[in-house]
């Protein structure tokens, strides 16, 4: 890594709000599991793999049912998150909403249930319960790289069409630290939700080896794909961002879980293999920005605007 490659860097990671990702992800929660005592324990054993599924377990409530004669509270609100594991409902006139295991056809499907509807809750969950880490951490990832897809594609827009620099404003056209900016948020909140301290040093030292490999390799990616014309570069400038994020992303989530520290070459791997799957999402953004307004319409309604005035 150049010397103003790693001055940039480090001003990047300072510049992320640790404080936000502490609070979300140390925000209490209150879990139920439900269910017939064999079904509790598949499930126990699914949210702490290391762990007996017949020692305690202070992070939630068991209970066989979520009626009151079994001890669950009736209470609106008394958890933030019931789940069913297997035979755990019964009448009740309380209302109570749970994630039920055998209706979803099992566990990677109610764990996306859950994230699905409590997308609030994800970093606290996967701080907590090391069976929802890999779910959490790959969220987080996908979620990221689509953000700097479209940030990346909308950043393009002034260059393929001149009349948009007159309308995107200025903090969407020029400022690419703003794609570096979220890939270190994305690696703070990784961390939290591998339950690791958020120390600055210690989590830029994670990265600096990762990036110090693929700094070069992506300017030289930019450079390639500002040469490519018109809408082209749109889409290609739009799957280098996410598959660049999503590259990045995976190595440092393989690296919390698995203690392995990927090289170059395998960050280059991961890059080829997110190829995929990025040109499905940017085909997805473009889809989206073809439903925008033209320019030319932009522009008529803004002279209707001041006609008006």
């Amino acid at each position: 890594m150049r010397l103003k490659d790693a001055r940039s860097f480090w001003r990047i990671m300072r510049s992320v709000s640790l404080r936000e990702i502490e609070v979300e992800s140390s925000r209490s929660i209150s879990v139920a599991l439900v269910g017939l005592p064999e079904r509790r324990n598949e499930a126990l054993s699914r949210l702490f793999p290391d762990k007996d599924p017949d020692t305690a377990h202070p992070l939630l409530r068991t209970f066989a049912t979520i009626a009151e004669q079994d001890g669950f509270p009736q209470e609106s609100g008394s958890f933030d998150l019931v789940l069913d594991a297997g035979g755990g409902w019964a009448p009740t006139e309380a209302h109570i909403s749970t994630v039920s295991i055998l209706e979803l056809r099992g566990w990677e499907a109610a764990v996306e249930r859950i994230l699905d509807e409590k997308p609030g809750l994800a970093l606290a969950l996967g701080r907590r319960f090391a069976g929802l880490r890999p779910s959490v951490a790959r969220r987080i990832i996908r979620e990221t790289s689509m953000a700097n897809a479209e940030f990346a594609m909308l950043n393009a827009l002034p260059g393929i069409v001149p009349v948009l620099g007159l309308l995107v404003p200025t903090t969407i056209m020029g400022d690419m630290l703003i794609l570096a900016k979220n890939q270190a948020m994305m690696l703070y909140r990784l961390a939290a939700c591998y339950d690791l301290p958020l120390d600055l040093r210690a989590r830029a030292q994670d990265a600096v080896p990762l990036l110090g490999g693929s700094f070069g390799w992506r300017a030289l990616a930019r450079e390639l794909v500002g040469i490519v014309p018109m809408g082209v570069g749109l889409i290609a400038r739009g799957v280098v961002a996410y598959a660049g994020t999503y590259a990045l992303g995976e190595a440092m989530r393989q690296y919390y879980e698995l203690g392995r520290r990927p090289g170059r070459a395998e960050f280059h791997r991961l890059y080829r293999s997110a190829i995929g799957e990025a040109r499905l999402a940017v085909a997805s953004l473009q889809s989206q920005m073809r439903r925008l307004p033209s320019p030319r319409a932009l522009l008529k309604g803004r002279s209707d605007d001041a006609g008006d005035a």
